[in-house]
């Protein structure tokens, strides 16, 4: 059967309309996780988005024979990893059963979790630290991998690493490229600039706030979270 044709208005459009959503994406992903991850170094004494450096860190206590604190930064890993397979199967599910607004399920669930570390007090982050780091790499694995989903893998949450060596990859690109080609390439470049822009703007803010607000200012990404999920359900 052969598809309607599109007039060409209508995709150029739908093209800025889908850009537009994503610089979205782009700005407000980062920046929380900028916010995160200063406010979970400050409270937890760990990096809590991202878990590459977790992995050196296991293989120095296993060689140590230290099995119990390599358990437990372990259980840190597998919560990254718990987080971006409920994403994916949230969204996966939405597809198959038809049900609206499931993929958004993870996110309530990650507000939820920014909530209870934002009204819990130094002591009882103390009394388990253990199971806090593990609530927050949950929470960033269901980001990272819901902005990647959502976007085809073009934006990083927390990956600044990859995001920074793709830029350099792009800007070679535009010189050897024209045309439709290098306008989207173009488009690419400034959504990677826009992702380490906000991702540093994030920091900045939880650099300036946390030594007021301490933990209660988690209750800040919990709230931009909660403005994505009524954006998608606005939106769709």
């Amino acid at each position: 059967m052969r598809l309607p044709r599109v007039p060409l208005p209508q995709i150029e459009k739908i093209g800025r309309r889908t850009f537009r959503i994503k610089l979205l994406y782009a700005f407000v992903y980062p920046f929380n996780t900028g916010i995160v991850i200063y406010a979970g170094l400050m409270t937890f004494s760990m990096i809590v988005t991202n878990v590459t450096g977790l992995l050196p860190v296991i293989a120095r206590d296993l060689y140590e024979g230290d099995f119990r604190t390599a358990g437990s930064v372990f259980l840190w890993l597998f919560a990254f990893f718990c987080g971006g397979f409920a994403a994916g199967w949230s969204v996966e599910r939405e597809k198959l059963l038809k049900w609206r607004y499931l993929h958004l399920a993870p996110m309530l669930f990650v507000a939820g979790i920014y909530t209870y570390v934002g009204f819990s007090d130094a002591q009882s982050i103390a009394l388990n630290p253990g199971v806090f780091p593990a609530l927050i790499l949950f929470s960033v694995g269901i980001q990272n991998a819901m902005v990647s989903l959502t976007t085809s893998s073009l934006i990083k949450a927390s990956q600044m690493t990859g995001v920074v060596n793709e830029l350099g990859v792009d800007i070679a690109e535009i010189f050897h490229s024209e045309g439709e080609k290098r306008r989207l390439i173009k488009r690419e470049a400034l959504l990677r600039l826009m992702v380490m822009g906000s991702f540093l703007l994030g920091a900045l803010c939880s650099v300036g706030l946390f030594p007021v607000y301490q933990t209660a200012l988690f209750l800040l990404p919990a709230a931009v979270i909660l403005f994505l999920i009524l954006h998608d359900i606005i939106r769709f």
